[in-house]
């Protein structure tokens, strides 16, 4: 099994990366294999909305995305973990997740069965603030993402109040609540 964990945060190694690493640390402790993707590292431009992937399930684009379509598509399961900004994922996340309608079209139009519906998706995001509808934008978001790539939102990780880079340390059972998660993931 193979659970692809992808890091939405500009800010590596801050809360939310270190959630989705305890997550991935526990699922290869259950026994799955695990890849994270970083994407503020990668060079991924924004969709141009052409419609050129509807016809082969390609992006006209050629830059770093290309290798994250064929990582969804072998994926047993998925973490997706974005940080919260102004209530929706980063602008790196939403880069990636807008590039992915060229999987939509393997998905929808092509029939790609690597893009079954069912596979497992699980998303983690942090927040600085409290608000009561804070996580509903990216919510929406990471469902419809989901679907469009052959997965179903199987669980989910929102976290309040947590600003400061490395301040999730200090809450241990958030900490446990990544671990947990990592372990549903790899069907344990």
């Amino acid at each position: 099994m193979l659970i692809l964990g992808i890091a939405g945060s500009p800010r590596r190694n801050g809360n939310t990366e270190i959630l989705l690493d305890e997550a991935l640390a526990s699922a290869r402790q259950a026994g799955a294999e695990v890849e994270k993707i970083v994407l503020s590292t990668l060079n991924i431009a924004p969709c141009r909305g052409c419609g050129y992937c509807e016809k082969k399930g390609e992006c006209i684009i050629k830059d770093d995305m290309q290798g994250i379509y064929e990582k969804i598509a072998a994926a047993d399961a998925m973490i997706f973990a974005s940080p919260n900004y102004f209530y929706h994922v980063s602008a790196y996340a939403k880069a990636a997740i807008d590039r992915s309608q060229a999987l939509w079209a393997r998905n929808h139009i092509l029939k790609d069965p690597r893009f079954r519906q069912g596979k497992k998706g699980y998303f983690i995001s942090v927040a600085a603030t409290k608000g009561a509808r804070l996580f509903k934008g990216s919510i929406w978001t990471m469902q419809y993402f989901f679907e469009a790539v052959g997965f179903k939102m199987a669980g989910r990780l929102l976290v309040r109040g947590v600003d400061g880079k490395g301040e999730i340390l200090k809450e241990q059972q958030y900490l446990e609540a990544a671990r947990k998660l990592g372990e549903e993931a790899a069907g344990k």
